[in-house]
């Protein structure tokens, strides 16, 4: 407990006279007050035991009843204590008095003025930025980005225990409560359960999930609004999708408040293997969960106790708490550490450099505040505030020896000066109605408290010993316990007599807190006032040993039901592991449980950790007794190590199961496949996972390339086939419904490494074998059964068929499929297939425009799954791709760059961030005015084709087209020559993808220019072979195109000579690319317009004006640079 004053209530000497009147009568309580036992301890803050007896009279009843107390048994302390009435009924009277009492529960911070301003202030700015309150959709949809200039607050508050960090947290707590919508949350690490994930975090939100239930309760009283919190509940079970189910398992409190939850959170086959995935699945969960709570509650302030014990995945989630973006109401949250605890290799330390990099960029302050020891000073005004004194003179000698003794620490000065009072050093006479002591004897009496563990331990010794044992039971249960757990752990240890009621453990545990140890923290839930209490209960005695902590685990393990258990596991287990556990199979089995459990929420340290002691407890013999829990054990082991980066641990497991020569294929293919995940998507040796993945296909009978040498032919004769079998197949309602589920393990595992050659094949262009795996999945699906990776499969055959055989109708067929497969089983692959199917496939088939909800929902789902890669892809298509290629204003692209940007640089997601940064540089240079001699070069403060050096074909096809993106607009004579010197680059080098359909028709409109200016045959040549192309397009019902037809047939028309259709056909594509909302179209189509009536017809006043028309169009489009240019143009014609 941190020190508090409240100068309201230093009473003046009449109130006190009142209260001292009733009981001046009771001449027992001077002895019983100065009546204290010597012990042991006591020499560790005492020179002479034998100047503690010289203080005070002794009464006789009153040292008989405490010898008692340290004699007898626990039953009898208790028969004991109920026989003694009369001394306790004058202890119930005496007890009602304040004025004899420390004041140290109502009292606000002492010598802190400078640390509460700061805190204050921090809270008041994030207050005063975020007035105007906007509701989220956790769900994050088509507004994915929207988002105010609201920045959150980070706070860390650092210091020695005990000085009062999380005191002066505590501080804000009545601002933020005054709020109706308000919510103050603790949450706090322990060092005993430090290898629990996520444990201070989880408590949190465990506390925000009851503040929901607790409003909802209220709401049902009222009829006009019972219905929000179940809508707050289905609200946010849409938005977390089967994380819910995972978030469950370390916040049970969440299924109090999501309806109907489906109990099976169990990871996919391909989850299994995605470490990353899963890690990036659970981090997006807390954010989710975070905007739900923060649109139900505003401001949130969450407090992060003992941060210096928190496990690494808490730090990243509370990085990504406070980095959200999207997160559009008030979030503050304040972390709490020990400084000593803390040095620069320290995963905290870190954290927080790292956080200080990232600030400015992700919109949140960072505030460190440093709270030290109190001066003399303010330990005199907290002696002041607790004895209620308000002379300074009178209590300055005291405070000068009680600041030698405790070095200015608060909680070190309150436990002292209780120490000082129990020992009869400071008393209160009833009679002078003051306190008194006497400084002299205080200083030759006492030594420096340096370890408030001691004062805490003398103090808890005088207590009965049951209640010494409840301490101890507690202690072993973490920083917070339930009376539920205490007493099963209190029942199951025969601790309890059968004369005991059954409301003991409360009565034990009422006099705990009455002695400021313990304070309640909910409907029958408690934590310890300090973690140094804590500490102080752990070693208490000799008896919390590690077999003591083994029995209190065990003593859990056979008490608690299935739900509890598995709510407690981590727990129940880290106890029983701490003891000299025998070599039994039960607790390896509790082990690889605990394991299991920390791998599904991606606390891999953890689960290494237990998967090394449920080895460790498996017998000698346990391949021939225990083969399955053996394999169990060592396959996790292998697995999560890998995930850690620890490879040699990792091949040790390994080979412990594949020298046994017993295992089979699929025994072994986990630690295979868990292998061939870390080599393709950590270590990104593309062309090593390619060989693996085959070799182990073959393994599984599955033989993909016969020779080498005709791969070429292999995937085109695949491809024709697996074209013609799926055409075969049942419409995409009913495909999941006829072909059913895929049941066999080794199918499913195939269907997984097939998955995984595809992504190594593309990024090492390995065209043909990439053709040839997509086209296996497909088969196998017809074959055998849906399953999660068909979903992406049947969009990637429509992909291909589209870039082999511009089928257009065919590819949206296999699209439509792929989605309703993903429909059906609601993959984690999701965001895969609605990129691949609306990026390629039903591009050409249907307006753009339709293809902007599903990015979003691509986007929401990959970020909800972990597959970031492709939630960065369809956002970038959402927010910057399709808007750009549809006409869309430059102005509000250009405005979401950053923020998309600031994203992909969070998730690592370099590919789709170069990407970006390659369009917003080439949209800067059409926007910025004045235009310059380099604005038709990709080059600028964002991006630099001349410095750019990378080699992935994505980066090299999009550099490409948009250097003749520039050319088009800045320098049309120079795009021509470029088309005609690299043709269609761009269409082999991303073949399908929609961007091909703008940068054809700029390309052809660039070739027509040249055409009609130079007469040559080489730019005719190209022009009306892309205008065959785009014609095509429109006749295959492309509604994307009709006004690039209807250009290239006025520029065909004017190119022969045939004015009078070139002029319709110029004035009914721009009022089509305008009507369309194309507004760069309608600019460019008049820029061409205006230079064929200038050029070809002479008539001067009608270019001007379409002229001017461009320029009208350009600006609403927001290319100031382009328009500046034709103003300049314009200016010389007029």
């Amino acid at each position: 407990m941190d020190a508090f004053v409240d100068p309201a209530r230093v009473p003046c000497i009449q109130s006190a006279e009142r209260d001292a009147a009733t009981v001046v009568s009771y001449r027992t309580f001077n002895s019983f007050e100065d009546d204290r036992v010597p012990n042991e301890f006591s020499s560790k803050f005492f020179k002479s035991s034998i100047s503690l007896s010289s203080g005070g009279h002794r009464d006789a009843s009153s040292s008989s009843f405490r010898s008692s107390l340290r004699t007898n048994t626990k039953s009898e302390t208790f028969n004991l204590v109920s026989k003694t009435s009369n001394i306790k009924r004058n202890d119930s009277m005496l007890s009602q008095l304040t004025i004899n009492k420390f004041n140290t529960k109502t009292m606000g911070l002492i010598g802190r003025g400078n640390e509460i301003k700061t805190l204050q202030s921090c809270y008041e700015r994030m207050m005063e930025e975020g007035k105007e309150r906007a509701p989220c959709d956790p769900s994050i949809s088509t507004q994915s980005l929207i988002q105010s200039d609201l920045y959150k607050e980070l706070v860390f508050i650092s210091g020695y225990s005990g000085v009062g960090k999380s005191s002066l947290a505590k501080t804000l707590q009545k601002d933020v409560d005054s709020m109706e919508d308000g919510i103050y949350v603790e949450g706090k690490f322990d060092l005993n359960t430090s290898d629990e994930p996520y444990s201070g975090i989880a408590s949190a939100f465990g506390e925000m999930c009851k503040r929901v239930l607790k409003r909802k309760n209220h709401s049902n009283q009222n009829a006009n609004t019972g219905n929000d919190s179940l809508s707050f509940g289905s609200r946010l079970s849409a938005a977390l999708g089967p994380a819910a189910n995972l978030l469950s398992n370390f916040i049970p409190e969440l299924q109090d408040i999501l309806p109907l939850m489906r109990r099976n959170s169990a990871l996919s086959t391909g989850e299994r293997y995605d470490f990353d995935m899963v890690q990036k699945r659970v981090k997006y969960a807390f954010r989710v969960l975070m905007r739900a709570f923060n649109d139900e509650f505003s401001p949130i302030v969450l407090v992060l106790d003992d941060l210096q014990w928190a496990d690494m995945a808490s730090l990243e989630v509370m990085e990504f708490l406070i980095s959200d973006l999207q997160n559009l109401n008030a979030l503050m949250i304040v972390g709490c550490y020990r400084s000593n605890e803390v040095d620069d290799q320290s995963l905290l330390f870190k954290k927080v450099q790292s956080l200080l990099k990232k600030q400015d960029k992700l919109n949140f302050h960072i505030t460190d505040i440093t709270v030290g020891s109190c001066d003399v000073d303010g330990v005199n005004k907290m002696i002041m505030a607790m004895m209620s004194i308000d002379d300074e003179e009178r209590t300055r000698g005291l405070a000068e020896v009680c600041f030698k003794r405790t070095a200015g620490n608060p909680f070190f000065l309150i436990e002292f000066m209780q120490m000082l009072q129990d020992e009869g050093l400071i008393s209160y006479n009833l009679g002078l109605l003051k306190w008194i002591w006497d400084e002299d004897r205080i200083d030759n009496a006492t030594m420096s408290a340096d370890n408030v563990v001691d004062l805490l331990q003398a103090r808890m010794r005088k207590m009965p010993s049951n209640v010494q044992l409840l301490l101890q039971y507690a202690a072993c249960l973490g920083s917070s316990f339930s009376t539920l757990t205490l007493d099963l752990v209190w029942r199951e240890q025969s601790v309890m007599s059968k004369e005991f009621t059954a409301d003991t453990i409360v009565n034990l545990l009422a006099l705990v807190v009455s002695s400021n140890l313990v304070e309640a923290c909910g409907e029958n839930e408690y934590r310890w006032v300090h973690d140094k209490v804590q500490e102080a209960a752990l070693s208490l005695s000799d008896i919390v040993t590690p077999e003591f902590q083994f029995q209190v685990g065990t003593a859990l393990y056979h008490s608690l039901d299935a739900n509890g258990l598995e709510g407690q596991l981590f727990d129940v287990v880290d106890l029983i592991n701490k003891g000299q556990v025998s070599k039994r199979h039960e607790f390896a089995m509790l082990n690889l449980r605990a394991a299991e459990k920390a791998k599904k929420i991606s606390a891999f340290q953890s689960a290494a950790k237990y998967a090394a002691k449920g080895i460790n407890l498996l017998p000698n013999d346990k391949w021939n007794t225990h083969r399955s829990l053996t394999l169990a054990l060592f396959t996790i082991g292998s697995e999560v190590e890998l995930a850690l980066g620890h490879g040699e641990s990792a091949e040790i497991y390994s080979n412990e199961v594949l020298n046994q020569k017993e295992c089979t294929t699929m025994e072994v293919l986990p630690l295979k496949m868990a292998k061939v995940a870390k080599i393709c998507t950590v270590d990104l040796k593309f062309k090593e996972t390619i060989q693996i993945c085959l070799d182990l296909l073959n393994d599984l009978d599955i033989r993909l390339i016969w020779n080498r040498a005709t791969a070429p032919f292999q995937a085109v004769t695949t491809l024709m086939r697996t074209i013609k079998m799926a055409k075969k197949a049942p419409a995409p309602k009913d495909i999941y419904g006829k072909l059913g589920p895929m049941k066999d393990p080794k199918h499913r595992a195939a269907m997984l490494l097939l998955s995984r050659l595809c992504y190594a094949c593309y990024n090492a262009d390995n065209i043909f074998l990439n053709v040839v795996s997509t086209c296996k999945i497909v088969e196998m699906t017809l074959k055998y059964g849906v399953c999660d990776v068909s979903a992406p499969g049947f969009a990637g055959l429509g992909m291909m068929v589209l870039a082999v055989q511009q089928d257009y109708e065919t590819s949206a067929d296999f699209a439509h499929v792929g989605l309703a497969v993903q429909k059906a089983t609601r993959s984690s692959r999701e965001a895969e297939t609605i990129y691949v199917a609306h990026s390629f496939c039903l591009a050409w088939s249907r307006p753009l425009q339709q293809s902007l909800a599903p990015f979003a929902d691509g986007y929401a789902s990959g970020m909800r799954s972990g597959d970031t890669a492709f939630a960065m892809w369809n956002l970038l298509s959402h927010h910057v791709w399709i808007p750009y290629s549809m006409g869309k204003r430059l102005g509000p692209i250009v405005e979401q760059c950053p923020k998309v940007l600031s994203q992909m640089d969070e998730l690592s997601q370099t590919e789709q961030a170069i990407s970006l940064e390659m369009f917003w540089q080439m949209m800067k240079n059409l926007a910025t005015f004045p235009a310059t001699e380099d604005s038709h070069k990709l080059e600028g403060d964002i991006f630099s084709a001349g410095d750019f050096t990378g080699t992935e074909s994505v980066h090299v096809a999009t550099m490409h087209m948009l250097l003749g993106e520039l050319l088009v607009f800045y320098d049309i004579e120079a795009a021509a020559k470029r088309a005609i010197k690299h043709g269609d680059k761009f269409a082999k080098l991303a073949p399908g993808m929609f961007h091909n359909m703008y940068e054809t028709f700029h390309r052809a409109i660039a070739l027509f220019a040249m055409a009609r200016r130079t007469r040559k045959r080489k730019y005719k040549a190209h022009a009306k072979k892309l205008a065959t192309r785009i014609a095509g397009w429109a006749r295959s019902g492309n509604p994307n195109v009709s006004h690039y037809h209807m250009a290239m047939m006025a520029e065909q028309a004017a190119l022969d000579k045939k004015y009078g259709p070139a002029e319709e056909h110029y004035r009914n594509a721009i009022v089509l690319a305008a009507k369309t909302g194309h507004m760069h179209h309608a600019a460019l189509i008049n820029e061409r317009y205006a230079e064929f009536l200038r050029e070809e017809l002479s008539d001067e006043q009608e270019s001007k004006y379409r002229l001017g028309e461009a320029i009208r169009f350009y600006e609403e489009w927001g290319a100031f640079g382009k328009a500046g240019a034709l103003k300049i143009v314009l200016e010389r014609l007029l």
